[in-house]
């Protein structure tokens, strides 16, 4: 099966990258690898002629626009790559076919409450980014394709650039930091987010393959369990002294949702696996950047 996978230089892309080098991508797929540099997702009029010539089989995005302050300035190219450019993707596979997997984010909700969310709640983003990636999903769902859509939050990892890597360079350089405690969310590693969601595509096509119907929808995929953004990193720098604050004290351009908590049993139950806690997936990273240094 030939697997085409957008946004190969993200933290997600370089897991994918990694996870198909290893004995748990099945026999016989192959992944093509595809950044910004090969194929500019902000350029939807050009993107089919590319794609339709590589003819994948099933087509992985995990490239977004991501600069979620920037965006309230930069309105055009977050569109562009968030939603218009998922749709014609979604309606490229529906053409011909073949499954798409695509990844959101908890940003599509108004953060209220102290509940964990689940995949039916409505769209109330708070930032212009958010709002680009909740149109993303409601395109993808309109096209009638055979769609995965994992919303996720939190994103690290042991490459590129994230809260845990921020978090142990400004520990190695100052004694106190201050951290936002009132944003609660479950942080998600990389790796896991692209071994369950590999495991679900597969499981999908097993499905499919017995005759039954592929489980499109939106699934909620994160590492298991919720902490403050203090509360993570208490735990990336045990040792260093964190005071907490209130969001209204580190003001941004976008709002923040300040609650992130999404429901995990949707996914269980589907896929049949529970995504291990976010403590013991910080604890993989903390070895994985250790043992590079």
């Amino acid at each position: 099966m030939k697997i085409l996978l957008l946004g190969a230089n993200g933290q997600l892309g370089t897991a994918f990258q990694d996870l198909a080098r290893t004995d748990a991508f099945p026999l016989g797929w192959t992944l093509g690898a595809w950044s910004s540099k090969d194929l500019d997702l902000a350029k939807t009029d050009s993107l089919l002629s590319k794609i339709s010539a590589f003819a994948p089989e099933a087509i992985i995005n995990a490239a977004a626009y991501t600069a979620v302050d920037l965006a309230e300035k930069e309105r055009d190219p977050c569109k562009s790559i968030n939603t218009d450019a998922p749709a014609v993707l979604a309606r490229f596979c529906k053409a011909r076919g073949i499954p798409f997997v695509h990844y959101s984010s908890d940003y599509v909700y108004e953060g209220s409450g102290t509940g964990d969310r689940s995949e039916t709640e409505a769209h109330a983003p708070k930032n212009y980014y958010g709002l680009t990636k909740a149109m993303g999903d409601e395109a993808i769902v309109a096209s009638g394709s055979e769609y995965l859509i994992f919303r996720t939050s939190w994103v690290f990892s042991h490459t590129g650039k994230n809260f845990v890597k921020t978090m142990l360079r400004l520990g190695a350089e100052r004694s106190e930091l201050k951290v936002v405690d009132d944003q609660v969310g479950a942080p998600t590693y990389a790796p896991d987010l692209a071994k369950y969601s590999l495991h679900a595509l597969m499981r999908a096509l097993e499905l499919k393959a017995q005759g039954q119907k592929f489980p499109s929808g939106v699934y909620h995929l994160t590492n298991s369990g919720a902490t403050s953004w203090a509360g993570f990193a208490r735990s990336i720098l045990p040792n260093t002294r964190i005071i907490e604050i209130p969001s209204a004290e580190y003001p941004t351009p976008a709002a923040r949702p300040l609650n992130s908590r999404l429901s995990l049993a949707k996914f269980t139950e589907i896929f049949g696996v529970t995504p291990r806690p976010w403590q013991d997936a910080l604890a993989t990273c903390l070895e994985k950047l250790k043992n590079e240094n």
